[in-house]
Formats: C-alpha cells, structure tokens, sequence
C-alpha cells in the first residue's frame, strides 16, 4: 500500500512540474509579445599610455613573473626582463530592468538597457632603469614593449564588434524572469542581472587568456636571446 502511495504522490508531482513548465513558458511567451529587445551600448577606451623608467631589475622581475603565473607557465630561471608592458582591462556593466503586469497577475522582468565598457586602465611600459638612453639594449627594449602595446590595442578592436555581436544576442539565449504575484521583483532583477553579468564576464575571460596567450609568445627565451645577439653584433662592429 505504501508503494502505491508513494508512486501517486511522484505522479501528481511530475504532473504539477509539467504543469508549471507549461505555464511559464506560455508567460514568458506572452511578455516577449509586447517587450522589445534591450539596447545594448558598448564603450572603450584604450587609455592614456604612460612610460616609467626608474624600475630595477628585481621590479621588473617580480612583475613578469606573475604575468607568467597567471597563465599557468614558469619563467625561466635566467631570464631578466629589460622591459615590461604593464596592461589591465577594466570591464564596467550597468543592466537597467523594467517590469510589466502579465495575466493571472503575473510580472514579467525583463532587461531595458545594457551598458557594457571595456577599457584598458593605466596602460604602462617599464623600462630597466640601468639602461642608457640611446644605447642598443635600451630601444630595443622600448620597441619590444610598444610591440606587446600594439598587440594589446590590436586586440581590443578586434575583440570589440564581436563582443557587441554576442551582447545583442543575450537576449535570445538569456531572456526574462516570470514572476508570480507573491515573487519578489527585486530579486527577480537582481538574478536577471547576475545571469547576464555572468555570461559576459565568462566571454571577456576567454578574450583575456587568448590576448595573454598572444603576448607570450613574444616573450621566449628565443625571441630574447636574438634581440640581444642582434645588440652584440652591432656592440662588436662599433669596437672597430
């Protein structure tokens, strides 16, 4: 007796799930019939460039080091950085809701405008400050770190159109929230908001790592020692 019981009670429960499955559906349906898409607004700015050159090895050492950790990658042991390009984004959202009186009372939330800025922050290249201005190692130094500078402008325009392409179809893949009488339209948005802010944030990331990946490779031992035999050679043919 029990057995049955029990399996009416997880019938009716399957059947309420459908049911209440149905009916959001057939809600969100009927608010997407009247609301408009959001609109979606993107901004950058790749920040005002600045040069410092009073850093000492250690500096420029500790610094690089944790560029390479956070890729998950060792710096070798007897590498020392002359010069280090210093770049951090800065991702600001802002996410405006409306809501709007469904049948049955029912509420509908949902996003009215989307404000995303992508900018870089403070933009920096070190330069070792034992370096002699004009000497071999000094520009090459300089012209290493202006080339991770152009990779990282570069980076940002190409990432750009299609960052707006993937905001301007949130809407499709994220939607609205169904609230019912009693639910709290407040927290509705705050969720509404998170989910957005999340699926955003995650894209931007993979942009990041991608855009660290790139710079990296700029900075192998390889590409190092051939800057530097190129200033030995030209050290060497000053001598005669």
């Amino acid at each position: 007796m029990k057995k049955v019981f029990f399996a009416l009670i997880l019938s009716l429960f399957c059947c309420y799930s459908a049911q209440a499955a149905e009916d959001y559906t057939r809600y969100v349906s009927e608010c997407l019939d009247y609301v408009q898409r959001p609109k979606v607004n993107l901004a950058s700015s790749y920040g005002k460039l600045r040069y410092k050159f009073d850093k000492d090895s250690l500096f420029l050492k500790r610094k690089t080091m944790q560029k390479f950790l956070m890729q998950h990658k060792t710096m070798p042991d007897d590498f020392v950085p002359i010069g280090l390009t210093d770049v951090r984004d800065v991702f600001d959202f802002d996410f405006q809701v409306e809501t709007m009186g469904l049948s049955h009372g029912y509420i509908c939330v949902y996003p009215k405008v989307i404000d995303v800025r992508l900018e870089y922050s403070l933009p920096t290249i070190y330069i070792l400050n034992t370096l002699v201005p004009g000497s071999c190692l000094y520009e090459v130094a300089l012209r290493h770190e202006k080339t991770h500078m152009q990779i990282y402008i570069e980076a940002l325009d190409y990432f750009l159109p299609r960052l707006k392409a993937y905001m301007d179809k949130q809407f499709e893949r994220i939607g609205v929230k169904i609230i019912s009488r009693s639910g709290s339209s407040e927290q509705a948005a705050a969720e509404l908001n998170q989910a957005y802010f999340n699926d955003l944030q995650q894209r931007i990331e993979a942009w990041r790592h991608e855009v660290e990946i790139e710079q990296l490779k700029l900075d192998t031992p390889e590409h190092y020692m051939l800057e530097n035999s190129l200033c030995q050679e030209i050290e060497s043919s000053s001598d005669f």
